[in-house]
């Protein structure tokens, strides 16, 4: 999987033309649809090569992540294939070993706030988000939160190829992760718990209707596949596999969770952490080290929730007060003063940034979504919530 979305040459499902055969996973569509065809599935795709494609690839992605190859780049190639399935866009990616880096200033100018479900199924996907690291094996199966700083590591099998499928989500779509540790920022199945083979299944059943060229049935199963999902996540240990064990995150991880419960509470405090797990404060910031201690911690949470909120155009012109005594800040210069030494740029141009990219995004996407020029993945990405 990529954390990328480079720009790629964007065709309809519907319209019968041809996308260059063999380039992914997904089937390549033939010569048209025999169902009724209310809206067709946009398909667009892109092979890069030497040393001039990684310039390519890493010029089409410079707005969502920082690439960087891992072995010599003369060697480097990629393969990507993306469709807009209606409740989610579907990544294909298949490429040399890469780093990918996500930073605070890739997240702000990206304006789009998602989840992201991969399925790897070849190479080795190496992940690090906050405290949060997880290492993905073939079969195995992973949720990144796109609206988080992320670095990560694809690393090709034996100078191959590394595969992934990505399906990009809404966040409502998986909205019981927002009361997991961290709002649930990387999570990660591994191929051998039982939850993972129906998801493969669904999986399955998204690729055989693409194949099939019937845009309801596409939309439907990728429906089924992300409320599988969404209601697998309830109750469950979100840590990955790795630390689930650790006596010392178990209770970091109670920790966060009753952060989450209580961002928005006046009683969030030092004591009641304390309280809560029974612990001197100092035993409180032990726990919470690797995320800056617990005010730190606080404090990020409820700016990347603010954050969630700008983007999402639920923040009118002049309600930036309003937002940050929401989320508990002093007042409206103490909130600017922590939102752009997070995010370097205040929450006001935040807010007029991803609503200029929604409504280029829609421009764009008039009359079936394909630009003259192409059109650019992380627009289908933007629109998933307002159904264009």
């Amino acid at each position: 999987m990529t954390l990328a979305v480079p720009l790629l040459a964007a065709q309809s499902m519907c319209s019968g033309s041809e996308a260059e055969p063999g380039s992914c996973h997904v089937p390549v569509p033939g010569a048209g649809v025999t169902t009724p065809c209310p809206r067709p599935i946009l398909t667009a795709s892109a092979v890069y090569e030497g040393a001039a494609g990684l310039h390519a690839y890493r010029e089409g992605s410079a707005g969502t992540c920082a690439i960087s190859a891992l072995d010599d780049p003369r060697s480097f190639r990629a393969q990507c294939r993306a469709l807009h399935l209606g409740s989610a866009v579907l990544a294909d990616v298949r490429s040399s070993s890469l780093r990918y880096l996500r930073s605070a200033h890739h997240v702000a100018h990206g304006a789009y706030d998602h989840y992201q479900i991969t399925f790897n199924l070849s190479g080795d996907l190496h992940y690090r988000s906050g405290r949060q690291a997880a290492i993905a094996r073939p079969g195995d199966i992973l949720i990144v939160d796109s609206a988080r700083e992320t670095d990560a590591y694809v690393r090709a099998p034996n100078q191959g190829f590394s595969h992934a499928l990505t399906l990009f989500v809404p966040r409502a779509a998986l909205a019981p992760l927002k009361w997991a540790p961290g709002g649930g920022h990387l999570l990660q199945w591994s191929r051998d718990e039982p939850l993972v083979r129906p998801m493969h299944d669904h999986l399955s059943q998204i690729l055989e209707a693409i194949e099939l060229e019937t845009p309801v049935g596409v939309a439907a199963a990728a429906q089924r596949l992300i409320e599988r999902l969404a209601g697998s996540v309830r109750g469950r240990t979100l840590l990955p596999p790795a630390v689930r064990h650790s006596a010392h995150r178990s209770a970091a991880d109670s920790l966060e969770r009753l952060i989450e419960r209580r961002l928005g509470s006046h009683a969030l405090s030092l004591k009641l952490l304390c309280s809560h797990c029974d612990c001197s404060r100092a035993t409180v910031y032990r726990l919470l080290e690797a995320e800056g201690g617990p005010i730190r911690y606080i404090r990020q949470r409820r700016l990347q929730r603010a954050f969630q909120e700008l983007i999402s155009g639920r923040v009118p012109f002049g309600q930036i007060l309003a937002l940050a005594v929401r989320h508990r800040f002093a007042s409206e210069a103490t909130f600017n003063r922590a939102f752009r030494r997070t995010y370097g740029i205040p929450p006001g141009e935040i807010r007029d940034i991803a609503a200029r990219s929604r409504r280029a995004a829609l421009a764009r996407g008039a009359g079936g979504g394909v630009g003259g020029n192409g059109a650019q993945v992380i627009d289908w990405i933007r629109t998933l919530e307002i159904g264009v």
